[in-house]
């Protein structure tokens, strides 16, 4: 039997500075067959995600660098095409942490992959309302968070995977929910569309002012998405007893130094009125997955949710994608159709 070619992206050199394409190189590797247990997903979807990045630096704190010539990380959604294992069978829908490649091997014993339910939605949702970026919002904002009507709930990125459920999420809990993009089609979009009170544009000279403006009653839940400048801006506004999950630090990640989210909690911590803060993974509540999906299937079924995607085509593009993600070219999440 013939081995089968698995076209791969993998780190070809370490970024000096923002991301470039040359940091990546797409290479055909070969599939050993299956042992006992094991199961062949053939990739459709990959999900891009900032966190990401700082991964592709030689040297960083916390989490594990990707090595050179490893495959790049990343979620997917995948069609089982070949089984050994007695839990997935041929034509199963599944999601898995696979990477940057076109076929998977998982075993039984991956805790992280699992079967999707049946619905009438595309699978890709599964990579963004319904998936870990849906978990995200759902989990830092209930577990961390903890809104309640009539509250202000800001939540930075709002057009983006994470943000877009986060805000929406706020809205149902009866809070005055204020965005935070950067583009006036975005702010657009997060009003209109998914019907926050309003938001506010970070690259436009008055941002801070704008920013106050709309928040006449200052800031009881920060949901973190960027860090940087528009954290500083928000952390100004923070009430006593106001709490900050911090999910991510997208504008602290494209650089060729070690700065990554975990260092944000240190920001909040230094501030003279101290918010509830803490860092969070959405697989600290793993456990709890199968509800969860369940809710956000069932929410963005029936409209509840509202959720965008950009999509780019064919797996050689997805380093160009991703650099694109990282520069705020992409609206909502960001996927590839493998």
């Amino acid at each position: 039997m013939n081995q089968r070619v698995n076209p791969s992206v993998i780190l070809h050199s370490h970024p000096d500075g923002e991301a470039q394409v040359e940091n990546f190189r797409l290479e055909n590797r070969t599939l050993e067959p299956l042992k006992e247990g094991e199961f062949l997903i053939e990739n459709i979807w990959l999900s891009l995600d900032p966190y990401t990045r700082p991964r592709l630096n030689k040297n960083i704190e916390h989490v594990e660098p990707i090595p050179l010539g490893g495959v790049i990380q990343g979620e997917t959604v995948g069609r089982v095409i070949e089984s050994k294992s007695s839990l997935y069978q041929v034509d199963d829908i599944v999601f898995t942490f696979s990477g940057w490649q076109k076929y998977c091997v998982c075993s039984d014993r991956h805790f992280l992959t699992y079967r999707l339910p049946d619905t009438h939605l595309p699978e890709s949702v599964f990579l963004s309302a319904v998936g870990t970026p849906g978990r995200a919002a759902y989990f830092g904002l209930n577990k961390i968070g903890r809104p309640v009507a009539g509250e202000t709930l800001v939540v930075s990125a709002a057009s983006g995977a994470v943000g877009s459920i986060a805000g929406q999420l706020g809205k149902l809990a009866g809070c005055h929910v204020v965005g935070i993009a950067g583009s006036k089609e975005k702010c657009r979009y997060v009003v209109e569309e998914l019907g926050f009170d309003a938001c506010v544009n970070y690259k436009e000279a008055f941002f801070a002012d704008a920013f106050a403006e709309s928040c006449p009653r200052g800031v009881d839940v920060y949901f973190e998405n960027v860090g940087g400048r528009v954290s500083s801006i928000v952390a100004r506004h923070l009430n006593d007893g106001a709490r900050v999950p911090i999910c991510g630090g997208a504008a602290l990640y494209n650089k060729g130094k070690n700065v990554d989210a975990f260092k944000l909690p240190r920001f909040y911590a230094a501030l003279p009125n101290t918010p509830e803060h803490r860092f969070f993974l959405v697989t600290e509540w793993v456990n709890e997955y199968p509800s969860s999906i369940s809710w956000l299937l069932e929410a963005v079924e029936s409209g509840q949710l509202k959720y965008k995607e950009s999509i780019t085509e064919g797996l050689e593009n997805a380093p160009q994608a991703f650099i694109d993600m990282l520069c705020g070219r992409h609206f909502g999440k960001q996927l590839v159709r493998v």
